[in-house]
């Protein structure tokens, strides 16, 4: 079978909607505002990024085409490093990075059209990677990987199980499947193609020391959060899926793939880790019109590490990326006025 990938923005299909619905946000008190602070930072060295992560002192900067990949940047100073990660099919070479997260001040990136997931680390000035290529087939292939530690790391993807997650060892072997994906009644006979399309988590984040893995669905409004204690049995703590991703199936005898309908909710842009909170960037929105995308959240939603929601804090603007260092939430989107790329923060003592 020849698999097709498709970007969440893929398309809208023009139908009804309605001009309410229910939010996530209905879930949360809405907390006062807080101060988001403006840092002075080399802008002028961001490309196009599509994903953040920040690492031990650094905040890496994901692209998707331009050549080398990463972009690092010195965190205190908001100065630019330099950048690694050439783009190419040799060795040493990746082509697309759909997912980041750290272990042990490691950098962890997964190459879906590789399916290798690749640690990169500093040596003084030099930037050391070391390469796990993933089983993977036509009925098991990963579309995003995050590290759980040294040994084990988490994936979603087409699963021919028709579950969300699978779990899979530092060899790249599959240890065990899990989740099931959230009920919908009015499609009680999706296909685990069909599934694993739809529902693409934005965030896909992990509290080592909770042992939790957390979830933000980019399409409709859902969070999940699962116990990781057992890795060959990880368990439900707590779901919110308040509404469903809305589409249609796209397929055709060669490809798989849906397409979005209008009244499809756009739901989170991606989960920051503190001790205390996982804090999703959300949306909550319909797109407005046939051409125009949502392409940011502007609400913080701040659960426990049990899942349960505390609070919502609402932005000025929206914003695209999230991540967090070991003090600040760090918020990157584009000023409203200029276009350009802002980058913010948020003291995490005051959330």
């Amino acid at each position: 079978m020849k698999i097709s990938f498709y970007s969440l923005f893929l398309g809208l299909v023009l139908s009804s909607c309605s001009s309410s619905f229910a939010s996530m946000c209905d879930l949360f008190p809405e907390s006062p505002n807080v101060e988001v602070h403006k840092l002075s930072f080399d802008v002028d060295s961001i490309r196009k990024p599509i994903d953040m992560y920040y690492v031990d002192g650094k905040l890496f900067l994901i692209d998707m085409y331009s050549s080398p990949l990463v972009t690092a940047f010195d965190w205190k100073t908001g100065k630019y490093i330099g950048r690694f990660a050439d783009r190419g099919q040799g060795p040493h070479e990746y082509l697309w990075f759909s997912a980041a997260s750290s272990f042990g001040g490691k950098l962890g990136l997964y190459d879906e059209n590789k399916k290798e997931f690749t640690w990169f680390f500093y040596e003084k000035d030099t930037v050391r990677c070391s390469n796990i290529g993933f089983a993977h087939s036509d009925k098991m292939f990963p579309f995003k990987v995050i590290a759980l530690s040294d040994e084990y790391f988490v994936a979603t993807g087409l699963i021919e199980e028709n579950k969300h997650f699978v779990i899979y060892n530092k060899e790249g072997q599959k240890v065990s499947v899990f989740g099931d994906y959230p009920k919908d009644d009015s499609r009680t006979d999706c296909s685990y193609q069909e599934n694993a399309f739809a529902y693409q988590p934005a965030g896909m984040v992990y509290n080592a020391k909770e042992k939790v893995f957390a979830v933000g669905e980019r399409d409709g409004q859902i969070a999940l959060f699962y116990d990781m204690s057992d890795m060959a049995h990880p368990r439900l703590l707590r779901q919110h899926v308040v509404s469903h991703p809305q589409f249609v199936n796209n397929s055709t005898s060669t490809s798989s793939s849906v397409l979005f309908l209008r009244e499809n909710v756009n739901g989170f842009f991606g989960m920051a880790v503190t001790d205390k909170y996982c804090v999703g960037l959300f949306s909550g929105k319909q797109s407005p019109e046939k051409d125009t995308y949502i392409i940011g959240g502007d609400k913080l939603l701040l659960f426990d590490w049990k899942g349960n929601p505390l609070k919502m804090i609402t932005l000025s603007q929206e914003y695209s990326m999230i991540t967090a260092s070991e003090k600040q939430l760090i918020l990157l989107g584009t000023d409203p006025v200029t276009s350009d790329y802002v980058i913010n923060t948020i003291d995490i003592c005051d959330l």
